[in-house]
């Protein structure tokens, strides 16, 4: 884990007189995939280089291999506009010549190079578990090291990857995905340990053996221990440490049901319960700021609903959390004060039910609504430069929303300065129900600042695009609906696409979601 203050470094221009940060040339994605009866894999992504970064042309490769981390087939193109790629498992099956109804599971990599500098060796990519019952994504998780400086700058603290629910009852299973990296390991193996809702733990090792270079493990921790007894019908956590060489040890985790069947899957995260150093924790407040805070989508009309939850997973520190609720204009509807009492490390799990709070306010059940999270310090502590959340959106039934994994924004007025903010995010317009959120707010507490957007909507099949301008007011957002709108349905043609977003505030935020006919929901944030 490096510090999130060296990761700010990355982001901002080095000061004059001192030594720049290695370009970066090759940005690449490593993803376990599986095929099987109902499910398939693909990786989505767009040529967001030509226009974020003016670079004209990009090489990439994209490489299969088996479970054991044998090449099976291998394909390389140039990526020379900015439009929507797509990467079918099936395809690169077929061109391996595997039967396309034999299940499988292994690695897809994708790798992008090019002769300027990328800045970034994560690229934006997303992997996109699917099938006739759900469609469910996550951005990049693993990669493989670039060089020895590239693992020892993302190598400076190990920590277990947590952050995340799993479920284990009669109709949800978890599991955790990892892949090794290109030096082998000896004796490897999962030291998990899971917490439940009554803050219980139950230790469990599983023993891996020996690790090929790149090969892909999945597991399913349910049959090695009693986890259905333990977490009692409830959503739990868990804290994972893995060994695996030369990768970075980030885990795609989920839950999967088979008799659908469908996955809903996540990323980990760090676990900072044991990270104290001084860059672990954000600079002391300042007046006219909160402390750290963030804008979520706050799904609750109909049968939905939306709940956040904290993971006892961050630094040593005692702090509330705050909600606001807002409708779409930017009108604060009512407030939620002490939502949460934080006091790390502790092994409570803390789950922010948002459809009960718009209940109780009063407010009406057929719209959405967002929510701001307001992290206040408390007994003078300091707070965590991390506070990772896991969002969940999803129906009544079948319950398997998504688990979206993002942090409270630390307040840093020189966001205020930046004069033009970049996004981006797929659009799953092939599926009967897929949204984008588009989001304007701020830790300022007294935020007033209106963002205009321009929104471009790309397509596979060629560099045509659709363009649409936005006004958000301050703590407004807007809510889009593919199928709703009759020229991005004909534009799409019930297939994946990608957007971009310029605005002229640093603090728009989007998400998107889809949602299957049989209730499943997927969703992340946009990059």
């Amino acid at each position: 884990m490096r510090s999130y203050y060296s990761h700010l470094a990355t982001t901002v221009p080095s000061p004059q007189g001192t030594l720049p940060p290695r370009p970066v040339f090759r940005s690449s994605a490593i993803f376990p995939v599986l095929q099987q009866e109902g499910i398939s894999s693909r990786i989505l992504f767009m040529g967001y280089w030509i226009l974020k970064r003016h670079i004209k042309e990009i090489s990439a490769i994209a490489t299969l291999r088996n479970a054991a981390g044998e090449v099976l087939a291998r394909s390389t193109f140039l990526i020379q506009e900015a439009k929507t790629y797509r990467i079918e498992l099936n395809s690169l099956l077929s061109q391996a010549g595997h039967h396309p109804e034999t299940a499988f599971i292994g690695s897809l990599e994708i790798e992008f190079f090019s002769t300027q500098n990328l800045f970034f060796p994560f690229p934006a990519v997303v992997i996109n578990y699917y099938g006739p019952k759900f469609s469910t994504v996550v951005h990049t998780a693993q990669r493989v090291y670039n060089d020895l400086d590239d693992m020892q700058k993302n190598s400076q603290t190990e920590v277990p990857e947590a952050g995340f629910n799993f479920y284990a009852n009669d109709e949800l299973e978890p599991f955790i995905g990892l892949i090794n990296g290109s030096q082998p390991v000896q004796n490897s193996f999962l030291k998990i340990k899971f917490l439940n809702k009554a803050q219980q733990q139950l230790d469990c090792t599983i023993p891996l053996g020996d690790l090929y270079p790149y090969q892909t493990t999945w597991v399913y921790p349910a049959r090695h221990c009693d986890l259905k007894r333990f977490l009692a019908g409830n959503p739990g956590t868990a804290k994972i440490q893995c060994q695996v060489n030369w990768i970075f040890p980030r885990l795609i985790v989920g839950n999967i049901d088979f008799r659908l069947p469908a996955l809903s899957i996540t990323h980990s995260y760090y676990d900072c319960s044991r990270a104290v150093s001084d860059t672990d924790y954000w600079q002391s407040e300042t007046p006219g700021w909160h402390a750290a805070a963030l804008m979520l989508p706050c799904e609750v009309a109909q049968q939905h609903f939306t709940n956040i939850y904290f993971y006892p997973i961050y630094s040593p520190s005692s702090f509330a959390i705050d909600l606001e609720i807002y409708n779409s204009q930017g009108e604060c509807l009512g407030s939620i004060a002490n939502a949460a009492i934080i006091k790390a490390p502790q092994q409570e799990i803390h789950c922010l039910p948002l459809k009960e709070y718009c209940q109780k306010l009063g407010l009406n059940p057929s719209l959405n609504y967002a929510a701001r999270v307001i992290a206040r310090p408390l007994e003078k502590s300091k707070i965590p430069a991390r506070i990772k959340l896991g969002l969940d959106v999803g129906a009544s039934l079948p319950c398997m929303p998504c688990n979206i994994c993002t942090n409270l924004q630390p307040f840093n007025p020189s966001i205020d300065t930046k004069p033009t903010t970049f996004r981006w995010s797929p659009v799953l317009a092939n599926q009967p129900k897929a949204t984008l959120w588009f989001m304007n707010s701020s830790p300022a507490t007294d935020y007033t600042k209106e963002a205009e957007l321009t929104v471009t909507f790309f397509r596979e099949s060629d560099s045509q695009t659709i363009v649409r301008n936005l006004t958000l007011p301050p703590h407004g957002f807007h809510i889009l609906e593919v199928a709703s709108d009759k020229d991005l349905v004909n534009f799409f043609q019930n297939q994946v696409g990608w957007m971009t977003l310029i605005s002229n505030n640093g603090y728009t935020t989007t998400y998107y979601f889809t949602e299957n006919s049989s209730g499943i929901v997927g969703g992340d944030h946009g990059f």
